[in-house]
């Protein structure tokens, strides 16, 4: 599995170089730069344009790296339907809806340490499975991207949120948690999973970097960083995969892959 490391992390560029620099994106950028008088050439314009937008999509990098290995794990299988699926319908009762804004305003006003905060977390989990149960047929629905859903050989679920730094706004931190505990929610539903025990959520940052406490979510149950999930899910050496992603854009290939653009925006398009 560790020789492996390097093709799953090839395979997830190459999906984003192949995902962010279509021809329908490419006329786009021309189009845009070619009306605008600039010293720097429009090849360069474009060029720069598509890295730009790579750059801001390294986080749906990262989210498609841990799907691929999540897929290609033995001890573990990847729940293909919703797994990596983008803008999924999550059914939920308008009460979990509240009960989970009131929990989300509830941290934000409270100094709850974390044995506080895991009882608090899990309660507010409880009551709206619960509710999600009794209540079934009166359900509004909320639009969310599922980054990995995978479950082990005992049937156990795990609902991972990725993160490739904690390096959050504080301003959109609220809502980012409550949207996660939220989805965790719609996806109990689809699954028809009401027991807390046989489904975790996880929200996942790839390095270790810790910026701030979470109030939200229970850092010893629910936040992982870095090798624990590696250490508990993965064959995969996390120690490896963070040497081999530091040293990845000087791969031959990986260079040969972002000549080739440029040499298509060059020749192809005639720029």
């Amino acid at each position: 599995m560790q020789d492996n490391i390097k093709i799953f992390i090839k395979k997830a560029i190459s999906e984003l170089i192949k995902n962010t620099t279509n021809k329908k994106k490419i006329e786009t950028l021309i189009k845009k730069h070619i009306v605008k008088i600039h010293f720097i050439p429009i090849r360069y314009r474009i060029f720069g344009g598509l890295l730009q937008s790579m750059n801001i999509q390294f986080g749906n990098f990262i989210e498609k790296l841990l799907h691929i290995i999540v897929e290609n794990e033995k001890n573990i299988n990847i729940s293909e339907d919703i797994s990596g699926k983008r803008n999924i319908k999550l059914p939920m009762t308008q009460k979990s809806e509240s009960l989970i804004d009131k929990f989300i305003a509830n941290c934000q006003n409270s100094n709850y340490n974390e044995s506080e905060l895991l009882e608090n977390f899990n309660k507010v989990i409880s009551k709206c499975l619960e509710e999600e149960q009794i209540n079934s047929n009166k359900k509004i629905s909320i639009k969310h991207d599922i980054d990995v859903l995978f479950f082990d050989n005992n049937d156990k679920y795990y609902y991972l949120e990725v993160k490739y730094n904690d390096d959050h706004d504080t301003g959109k931190y609220a809502d980012i948690n409550r949207k996660f505990i939220k989805s965790y929610i719609g996806v109990c539903n689809i699954l028809k999973i009401y027991d807390i025990s046989k489904f975790k959520p996880i929200l996942y940052y790839l390095t270790k970097k810790k910026m701030k406490g979470n109030i939200y979510l229970p850092e010893i149950e629910n936040i992982y960083r870095g090798d624990r999930l590696f250490n508990e899910f993965f064959q995969i050496n996390y120690s490896h995969l963070d040497k081999i992603m530091k040293n990845i854009g000087d791969d031959k290939e990986i260079i040969e892959l972002f000549d080739n653009l440029y040499k298509n925006i060059r020749f192809d398009m005639k720029f």
